[in-house]
């Protein structure tokens, strides 16, 4: 056993693992990045880099690290490394000048001694060999180095390296965050996160489901007690940062989905410009910040942000793109998962041949990976690589599957947490809740219970929130696939009903007697109050087209009645006129009309839209039989008159309506698209002889007022559109136009696959 001073358990890294600790060692030694290399075919060299600052000079020199792991403590000498002594006049001659071995093995002077001379024969300036003493020092010493190799936090007495309260923090932030952190592979994304949090303080991970970002933020977190001597806190929302922040007392704040977590949640964003002046003012009292969002979402919501009052956030923003990992950190994600997971070592060994092709999958990702390391997800999946290919290119249906074949007692308990948003507390609520999942299932309250503590670490994780101890999904993407699930079976309707978004449920459900292609479930009338109770309930923002859609197209006469327990008027939440006049706005209010379900006023200003649209505006919303029935038949024949004459006299307000303004992107030929289309669409409901005349006028004066817009942008941004021209021809570059099959990552053999190495202990 090692004396206290040096109980750091190296060994237990493994040497991929290793010689990440080991290029993070070289980063901060040399105070600058290092371009590490996978084990296979490294040529003896696990990292280089040149002309860095080296004992306080500028060093000349073109560095190659070297990482020699072991899992025995022992001593180094030089027999050990003769195979990396043949190497060396190999590196010579590519032009390294300087060795640099790091190893946690013993090394004593006179293997020091002996290892130096050789490598200085052998044609280097300079070698240093850096062993276990060094690295444990260090370690110590360096908040940097611990942050860039966070697994060092699981390796060892914390009380050695932390003071004693922060070594309690951290201590308990490890054992909620363990497997996580075990399993942990310091990603690019990740380093850029560091560097964001050390030089603005905030940093927004971006990335699709499943792409790692709980796992990075996890990582900071646990983290920032040391290298920001920040405390954690995980926020639901940046509404609750008012209660929780002090000017004097520093904290690190995470906030996962913080635009909502399946859908873009508009109000989240409005919160958030509210409480951007509490964030700015929390920053620079040396607060920070970790904000996650789907890449989706975060586009949907960006143009409503004010992050021009918080240049840190752009600044922050990093996208976790797995696509982008190089292949030696997706093997090392994959590794480590199987490795620490609970398979047998026979499936294990089974797996390892199969496993570089698996890393290498275009669908591959960090979840994908832990499910693999699960026997209760994938026990019984078959070894065999077109089994493999199938469920990494399909892991949610598979994962449906899997909770298919639960016991009761296990669907129940991911019933119950699905109903209650995906956050349970660890003592079982007496609620409707509950006495709906018993009625569905064949199964105890107490049963329930302790299959939750069963599947820990599979389908859920257990959390303290505010104090009080709560179950959640272990994963979102688990939720997601547990929705799916209940669509199945019309007993699990109340379940479904209950816990599915709103936005999925109007998508998949259909009113029985309606029939439309697609929709999945039929809600009768005896479930009609609790989906319009759902439906009520949401903060639809933008996204009031799904449930208007449903009125219109899914919804039965007696539904409609329901939901509209007043005839429609303006100003009504399900409305969403906005600037133009919506089509769905005009087929909702024809189809609620003959039902008695249009207050007058309301009419009188749809009708009022109806006619401004046609007669100034050429909206092709108008030309609809909704538009038809709401304005009258006969009127409605008189106006497409009107607009025929004035179409053909000069239809200069038309013109003027679609001009392009300065900064329209499009050309200007793409602005008069609409009203061009509107006059074509005209011929469906006039004369089409009148028709195509008045379109062949328009296409005329409207290619005259395009030549001079044209001519006036070439006089005006000549330069401007070269340069434009130039990126966008520079834009199709990268793949071949036309391709659109790719290999199968299983194409390679095992023995020759280059990643095979990385997998060489799987199953040890």
């Amino acid at each position: 056993m090692l004396p206290a001073a040096n109980h750091l358990a190296l060994e237990e890294l493994g040497w991929a693992s290793f010689q990440d600790l080991a290029i993070a060692y070289a980063e901060d030694l040399f105070g600058a990045p290092v371009i590490s290399y996978a084990k296979t075919w490294d040529g003896g060299v696990d990292g280089e880099h040149a002309s860095f600052t080296f004992q306080g000079a500028k060093s000349p020199w073109t560095w190659a690290i070297q990482a020699k792991h072991t899992a025995r403590q022992q001593s180094l000498t030089e027999a050990s490394l003769v195979e990396e002594f043949k190497k060396l006049p190999a590196l010579i001659a590519e032009g390294f000048d300087a060795y640099l071995l790091v190893t946690n093995h013993g090394v004593s002077r006179v293997a020091v001694k002996a290892i130096r001379k050789r490598v200085l024969a052998a044609g280097f300036k300079s070698c240093h060999v850096h062993g276990r003493e060094h690295l444990v020092r260090r370690i110590r010493s360096s908040p940097n180095l611990r942050v860039l190799a966070p697994r060092v936090y699981g390796i060892g007495d914390l009380s050695l390296i932390l003071d004693g309260r922060r070594a309690e923090q951290t201590q308990a932030l490890l054992e909620a965050s363990r497997a996580d952190l075990d399993r942990f592979v310091a990603t690019d994304p990740y380093r850029a996160a560091v560097r964001a949090l050390l030089s603005d303080g905030v940093v927004v991970l971006l990335g699709e489901p499943a792409a790692g970002k709980s796992t990075i933020a996890r990582a900071l977190s646990v983290a920032s007690v040391d290298a920001f001597k920040a405390e954690p806190y995980e926020l639901s929302g940046l509404d609750q940062l008012d209660g929780h922040w002090l000017p004097r007392e520093p904290r690190l704040f995470w906030i996962d989905d913080v635009f909502g977590p399946t859908q873009a949640d508009y109000f989240a964003a409005d919160t958030f410009n509210r409480k951007l002046p509490a964030l700015i003012a929390a920053l620079a009292k040396g607060n920070r910040f970790v904000l996650t969002s789907r890449t989706y979402i975060w586009r949907a919501v960006q143009p409503r942000l004010k992050l021009s009052t918080a240049p840190g956030l752009s600044k922050g923003i990093v996208e976790v793109k797995v696509e982008d990992f190089s292949a030696r950190d997706r093997a090392l994600i994959l590794a480590n998962h199987v490795k620490l997971g609970d398979h047998s070592r026979a499936w294990k060994s089974g797996f390892k041949p199969l496993a570089p092709a698996v890393s290498r999958h275009p669908r591959f990702n960090p979840e994908v990976a832990r499910r693999l390391g699960l026997e209760a997800i994938t026990g019984e999946l078959e070894l065999t690589a077109h089994a493999l290919e199938r469920y990494v290119d399909n892991p949610d249906e598979y994962l449906e599957e899997v909770i298919g074949g639960l016991a009761p007692a296990g669907q129940a308990a991911l019933a119950l947490l699905f109903m209650l948003g995906g956050e349970l507390p660890v003592t079982l609520p007496r609620d409707e809740a509950l006495d709906v999942v018993l009625d569905a299932f064949p199964v105890s309250a107490p049963e329930i219970a302790g299959e939750l503590v069963a599947m820990e670490g599979a389908f859920c994780v257990r959390r303290v929130e505010e104090g009080e101890p709560v179950w959640r999904f272990r994963h979102p993407t688990v939720g997601e696939a547990f929705a799916s699930f209940t669509t199945r079976s019309s007993v699990l309707l109340d379940v479904y009903l209950r816990g599915a978004p709103p936005e999925r449920i109007l998508e998949e459900v259909v009113c029985a007697g309606v029939a439309v292609k697609g929709a999945k479930i039929e809600v009768g009338v005896g479930h009609f109050d609790r989906l319009i109770a759902r439906m009520k309930a949401h903060r639809w923002g933008r996204l009031t087209r799904l449930p208007r859609w449903f009125l219109i197209v899914k919804a039965t006469p007696e539904f409609r009645r329901r939901y509209f327990t007043a005839p429609l008027a303006i100003n009504h939440p399900v409305l969403d006129d906005g600037r133009r006049l919506e089509h769905q706005t005009l087929a909702l209010a024809a189809v609620l009309l003959p039902e008695g379900l249009v207050s007058p006023e309301y009419l009188q200003h749809l009708r009022n839209r109806i006619v401004k649209g046609l007669t100034e505006l050429g909206l092709r919303t108008c030309l609809s039989t909704s538009a038809r029935e709401l304005l009258g038949a006969e009127r409605f024949d008189e106006l497409l008159q009107d607009v025929l004459a004035e179409l053909r006299d000069s239809g200069s307000s038309y013109i003027a309506y679609y001009e392009p303004s300065r900064d329209f992107e499009g050309s200007p030929t793409e602005a008069f698209a609409e009203l061009i289309a509107f006059v074509d669409e005209l011929a469906g409901w006039v004369d089409e002889d009148e028709a195509a005349e008045v379109l062949e006028i328009v296409k005329r004066r409207v290619a005259q007022r395009v030549g001079e817009l044209e001519e006036e942008a070439e006089r005006e941004d000549d330069w401007q559109r070269e340069e434009e021209y130039y990126y966008a021809s520079q834009a199709g570059g990268g793949r071949e136009a036309g391709s659109t099959t790719r290999q199968s990552p299983f194409s390679f053999t095992a023995a020759a696959d280059p990643l095979a190495d990385v997998f060489s202990d799987l199953d040890d």
